[in-house]
């Protein structure tokens, strides 16, 4: 009699490396999603740096201004595909996908982990290639390489922290169309921050907002790792006086928050 071996449940490194795959060969069949991630923010660099910037950089200096800019647009980059997260782990609960991995024995964590790789993969790609278009438009880095490495560090570890608000998103709202509607919420929630001016130049409600946004923390710790202008003043909220702690503590929270919420949801589909 020939003994029955146990199904071999896959770790959660494998099962993370399973759905990770998945994800990227979406993206490579379709690498427009890629250039719509990229878009907008390239948009807003032409927009603000060469169109406003004139205007925005007070003294005249568009060069410095764009410079000042960059950094922020980068912060852009990560933030913007939240939308693109959301909409892919929607479009797998609403079309099966996810029941058809759920009767798979893989770790419940291990399909939004993946998808949240991925898409820190493919916002990486998006960052060089917006550095690159920032180089070109005369931004320079102004910093040694471990900065400079810290800082796309810091952005991926953003973008990470992103993807799962995303997944959180897509998970909640399963409704297609007013998910949609969220996207222009996200964009003004960014544009209360230091993406492209100084918080000290804002009325002192908007400004305490701004200064407390997570999105202002990142872009503070961009521009300071980065060496790009711009001060920070004497009375700026903590966030903004130590951006890099102040980053990697809002990230915490974020994945504090949003991580259980993902994975209750998740095991909710497993159990129905």
């Amino acid at each position: 009699m020939t003994a029955t071996l146990p199904a071999r449940v896959p770790s959660l490194l494998s099962a993370t490396a399973i759905t990770f795959g998945r994800i990227m060969s979406a993206y490579r069949h379709s690498p427009a999603l890629l250039a719509v991630t990229l878009a907008a923010p390239a948009g807003m660099m032409l927009l603000f740096g060469f169109v406003f910037g004139g205007a925005l950089s007070g003294d005249g200096d568009t060069a410095a201004y764009r410079s000042y800019l960059t950094p922020g647009v980068l912060v852009l980059v990560a933030a913007m595909g939240l939308a693109a997260t959301a909409s892919t782990a929607n479009a797998d609960m609403a079309s099966g996908l996810t029941d058809r991995f759920r009767a798979l024995p893989l770790p419940t964590v291990s399909i939004p982990a993946g998808l949240a790789l991925a898409e820190t993969l493919t916002g990486g790609l998006a960052l060089l290639i917006m550095a690159g278009i920032g180089l070109a438009a005369g931004w320079r880095i102004d910093t040694g390489i471990g900065a400079t490495t810290a800082a796309f560090a810091l952005l991926l570890l953003f973008r990470f922290a992103i993807g799962w608000v995303g997944i959180c998103l897509g998970v909640l709202i399963r409704d297609e169309q007013m998910l949609q509607q969220v996207a222009p919420l996200i964009f003004g929630t960014i544009m209360f921050s230091n993406v492209f001016v100084p918080t000290e130049s804002m009325p002192g409600a908007v400004r305490a907002v701004a200064e407390w946004n997570p999105v202002s923390a990142i872009v503070a710790a961009a521009r300071d790792l980065f060496g790009a202008p711009g001060t920070v003043a004497a009375d700026a909220a903590w966030p903004l006086r130590e951006p890099i702690a102040a980053s990697l503590l809002w990230v915490a929270v974020i994945l504090a928050v949003t991580v259980p919420v993902v994975l209750r949801q998740y095991g909710a589909v497993r159990r129905g």
